[in-house]
């Protein structure tokens, strides 16, 4: 039935055209083959798994049919076992249409829509000044309304992860009506339509009638309507062609450089939280408070104690993160506690400081192998990857070749979230070690990983001669040995292995690369080993989730890192959900699981009753569901021949240890149970959370918990912090997180503990880079700019509400360019709509700021007529300055050494950076 990979039925067809296939799958791989044919109006319905999901297809498919003259409907068998909304309200907004806010409001609330500051999920909408957003139940974007008065002036889609205009549009048609409850099934819907106009091809008809009969239904009713729709479609539309299709797979590229890096910030700090400020330690965070036409933050500290910080001192502050268990002391002002407290502290950072830089220098004295730079194979190589890479991943990869090519060794992190494409940094990076000759050593904690990392690099070298084999418990010894003597000779290029590979027979004939995946899974042994390499083998370390000390290290600049943190097109968030251990609701969930195709992954990490388990399972679900289990004491091949079956579907639920937490990649399997979740550590969840939602499909997690226990007050935390983490990109963060749960003082040592707990992590890692610049003899070049514009520059509350608006301030204050400036600026047009006065202030004062530190500028204020100016004299242009007074534009004063100056203080600056043609005042 495949013509050049597209079902030569649809490519061709015009008109209206109804689908029937026989799996989800199928679907998928129509739906993107036709959308690269350039096709339009394909709509596809599969998983309707959830209310959203299912309003969302609803309105699509109603809006495709009455209002489309071709179209393609893409349907599975649980679609056709749907009832529809076929009615229901559709509003037309217009640019130029005048329309009552009170009235939309309420035509939105009266059907179930709810307010929100930030439109973060469908059904919700948004007020902010003349901006109107609404996420309704239809259409892939939130909208976005920017009102003068009561007419709409602009009308785009905007992302619901960064908040910004994607597209900007004239008009948009939205159903709005969720509460219609007049549903019709779909046969009723085909009836509706022009029959002569309808096409309708039915796939694999047998298949569909015995997954009928065998897997989905029990329930005779609509056993019979089914069979009746079967008759009616044969006896009625003489169209109808029954396909016969062999559901074979394809690859295609796909374009992932879509961002999905949510707005909101991991560290952002909201009322009540623990701040911690360099000069007087830790306060509680009250909020923003207006004084002298100016924002301030309001840090309350010990007694009565309160602090007033000026905006743009935030970057002195920071939220405090540290061990939860321990609430942190909290000074008085007028005190010299924490100052004291400090002084002590960093005369001990400064020992540790100097530690660090020895390591550093050490490091740096190691001299290693200079890749050659990359070859014309290595550029076809590339090409052949089949997607586009993120912009992220280019990054990574680059920095990975510019440390092989360098002289240094290369002791490189790469970090990234599951499914974001480190793996292929790792291909790139042996392929290039191999261009010279070199042999390549890639280890991984378990057998599972190492089979799949084994398996995927031999498809992507299939075309090269390029040899490789694999060391694990997998093979016998004497394949083991075989393996052995091939490296020795140097007849293998590529061996891919878990600590095995470590052992002392397994010599090599020129190792020039060594591939770490997870290094925190492996044992104190083979670790030790690892340290010894390091300095003389370039390393890669692959991680999701790095351990704090890591992390640390990377921080520091003992150790390089990069990080992929752009979610690649189409990562649809995992939805994780906290669940009592309760048969009917584990049964549930497995159920919607199975009713669209899916199959379960079921946590229990106890090894010694996994069969008991397996029979409880057993019990709560139809006996057409085949369960099997694996686990860590399993012989290799057991473990091997399940997952292979469980990758080729013939297993629907696998019950497995944490085994499978790493580098297990099934896209059908989009839901996972996990049992014992307060036994797990929380990058553990995560990593499990991570073998589910990898493709185009929904992923649930349901952690399972006995509601009779109480999990203590750091497992409570755990759960918190897994619901609060972003839904895309959240690994690297997570370290962060799971560093503040246990408490880092373990990290550096018992000595450092104090000064950990005292600034906290964020402030610490601050303060002990600053002693690592003082070892190294750096200069602290803090080029601090005094302005006093005497003028309203803030961000009102009417414009942004408390919380979101420290944000930007700690975006717009952290930019160092007018660039940047200017595109801050336009956002925050786009999403809050025009500016107020103050607003505009601020930014001009902000540009003031940029250009006055570029000119070396040490102060500006405002005077009664114009602005007094001081700038650092070893630096000054006189020559300017001199014109500037000799044309009677500015004065001098040597008493007060600086220049009072009349005109426009941008202007001024822009003429003193620039040449005499720019803007001549």
């Amino acid at each position: 039935m495949f013509r050049d990979e597209v079902p030569f039925f649809l490519s061709k067809e015009r008109g209206k055209v109804i689908y029937l296939a026989s799996s989800n799958k199928n679907i998928d791989i129509y739906f993107d083959m036709l959308q690269e044919k350039g096709i339009k109006n394909i709509v596809k319905v599969d998983d309707l798994l959830d209310d959203e999901s299912f309003y969302r297809i609803n309105y699509e498919l109603i809006d495709t049919i009455k209002n489309k003259k071709e179209y393609i409907i893409l349907i599975s068998l649980e679609g056709i076992l749907k009832n529809y909304i076929f009615d229901g309200e559709r509003l037309c907004l217009k640019l130029g249409k005048v329309i009552s806010q009170k009235d939309l409001i309420e035509k939105l609330e009266s059907s179930g829509y709810t307010r929100n500051y930030l439109v973060e999920k469908r059904m919700e909408y948004s007020i902010r000044g003349d901006i109107f957003d609404v996420f309704p139940p239809s259409g892939e974007n939130p909208v976005r309304i920017e009102f003068f008065g009561d007419e709409i002036d602009r009308i785009s889609y905007f992302s619901i992860y960064t908040q910004k205009t994607v597209e900007k549009i004239s008009e948009v048609y939205m159903y709005i009506d969720k509460n219609n409850e007049n549903r019709i099934s779909f046969m009723n819907i085909v009836e509706k339509i022009h029959k002569k106009d309808l096409k309708l091809f039915i796939e694999n008809p047998e298949l569909l009638r015995y997954r009928l009969e065998e897997n989905v239904l029990r329930d005779r009713e609509k056993e019979k309507e089914i069979r009746d729709f079967f008759i009616d479609v044969e006896e009625k539309f003489t169209p109808l062609e029954v396909i016969k299709s062999d559901n074979k797979k394809f690859s295609r590229k796909k374009d992932f450089t879509k961002d999905g890096i949510k707005y909101n910030e991991f560290s952002q700090i909201r009322e009540n939280d623990y701040i911690i400020h360099e000069n007087y330690g830790v306060g509680i965070y009250l909020g923003i408070e207006i004084i002298d036409n100016k924002d301030y933050l309001m840090i309350k500290y010990a007694g009565e104690d309160k602090l007033y910080v000026p905006i743009d001192g935030i970057n002195r502050i920071e939220r405090y993160i540290c061990d939860p268990g321990n609430v942190p002391e909290i000074y008085n002002l007028g005190r010299r506690g924490f100052k004291k407290r400090r002084e002590k502290l960093e005369e001990e950072m400064l020992q540790f400081a100097k530690d660090i830089v020895a390591i550093q220098a050490k490091r740096a004295m190691n001299i290693g192998y200079s890749f050659s730079p990359d070859t014309v194979w290595q550029d076809e190589f590339e090409e052949k990857f089949q997607y586009t890479e993120t912009r992220d991943q280019r990054r990574a990869i680059e920095d990975v070749k510019r440390d092989m090519e360098s002289s240094k060794v290369m002791d490189r992190i790469v970090c990234g979230d599951v499914g974001y494409g480190k793996t292929e940094v790792a291909v790139r990076a042996t392929f290039k070690a191999i261009m010279d000759g070199k042999q390549v050593l890639l280890i991984a904690p378990t057998t599972v990983l190492a089979q799949q990392h084994f398996e995927r690099f031999q498809e992507r070298f299939q075309e090269y001669p390029i040899t490789m084999d694999i060391l694990s418990r997998l093979k016998s010894d004497k394949e083991q040995n075989e393996t052995i003597k091939k490296l020795q000779s140097g007849s293998l290029d590529v061996v891919i292995g878990t600590h095995r590979a470590l052992s002392s027979d397994v010599k090599f004939n020129n190792l020039g690369l060594i591939i770490v995946d997870e290094e925190q899974k492996f044992g104190v042994k083979a670790k030790e080993s690892l340290k010894k390499i390091r300095n003389s083998v370039d390393m890669l370390t692959l991680t999701a989730t790095p351990i704090p000390r890591t992390l640390n290290l990377a921080l520091l600049g003992i150790r390089d890192i990069s990080v992929i943190e752009t979610a690649p097109e189409g990562r649809i968030p995992v939805e994780t959900m906290i669940m009592d251990n309760n048969k009917k609701e584990i049964r549930d969930a497995i159920m919607r699981e199975i009713a669209r195709e899916g199959q379960v992954f079921y946590i229990y990490n106890v090894v010694k009753s996994m069969e008991k388990k397996l029979e409880e399972l057993r019990k709560i679900v139809p006996k057409f569901i085949n369960i099997e289990y694996i686990h860590g004491k399993m012989t290799p091949k057991e473990i091997k021949a399940r997952l292979r079956a469980f990758e080729d579907g013939e297993i629907d639920i696998l019950l497995s240890t944490t085994i499978i937490e790493n580098g297990i990649d099934i896209e059908n399997a989009n839901t996972i149970i996990i049992e014992g979740m307060d036994k797990l550590g929380l990058s553990q969840v995560y990593q499990l959370r991570g073998r589910v939602g990898r493709g185009k499909r929904k992923g649930y997690c349901y952690l399972v918990k006995d509601a009779d226990k109480d999990f203590g007050k750091k497992a409570a935390q755990r759960e918190e912090s897994l619901k609060n983490l972003e839904p895309t990109g959240g690994g690297f963060q997570l370290s962060l997180e799971d560093m503040r749960i246990r408490g880092a003082g373990e990290i550096l040592g018992d000595k450092q503990h104090g000064a950990l707990e005292t600034f906290g992590y964020n402030l610490y890692m601050k303060l002990l880079k600053e002693e690592i610049g003082k070892v190294k003899g750096e200069e602290k070049s803090e080029n601090i700019v005094k302005i006093d514009l005497d003028e309203e520059a803030f961000i009102p509350d009417s414009y942004i509400s408390s919380n979101e608006k420290l944000v930007i301030y700690r975006r717009a204050l952290d930019i160092d360019n007018l660039d940047e400036l200017l595109l801050l600026e336009r956002e925050l047009r786009d999403r809050f709509g025009k500016e107020p006065r103050e607003v505009k202030n601020l930014f001009r004062f902000l540009k003031i700021k940029i250009l006055a530190k570029i000119a070396n500028v040490v102060e500006i204020k405002s005077t009664e007529d114009g602005y007094f100016i001081s700038f650092n004299e070893v630096l000054v242009n006189f020559e300017k300055l001199h014109k500037l007074i000799s044309d009677g534009k500015a004065r001098y004063s040597q008493r007060e050494k600086g220049l009072y100056y009349k005109g426009e203080m941008v202007e001024f600056l822009e003429w003193y950076l620039g040449g005499e043609n720019d803007r001549v005042l």
